[in-house]
């Protein structure tokens, strides 16, 4: 299974934070748990600009390495995954 961190996931596009992904405890106090569901919902138009991040039904403005330190999948890869166990 594919996987990538936030920072380089297609805007608008559900994802599943990974199982085995290392936090920040920032992050995890604000709710970027294993297996949550997350996505981008808009980039900045600087270079190296806050990402808008929705994670359940919160949403957060996060820097680019903030969101590099979450590994997420796929919706589409996860379900293949468990269906692979």
């Amino acid at each position: 299974m594919a996987s990538r961190n936030l920072n380089q996931a297609p805007v608008r596009q559900w994802h599943r934070i990974s199982a085995h992904s290392a936090h920040h405890p920032r992050l995890l106090e604000l709710g970027f748990l294993p297996l949550e569901n997350v996505r981008v919902l808009q980039r900045s138009w600087f270079k190296r600009g806050a990402l808008v991040v929705q994670v359940g039904d919160a949403v957060f403005g996060l820097r680019p390495d903030e969101a590099s330190q979450i590994e997420v999948h796929a919706h589409s890869e996860v379900l293949v995954d468990l269906a692979a166990a």
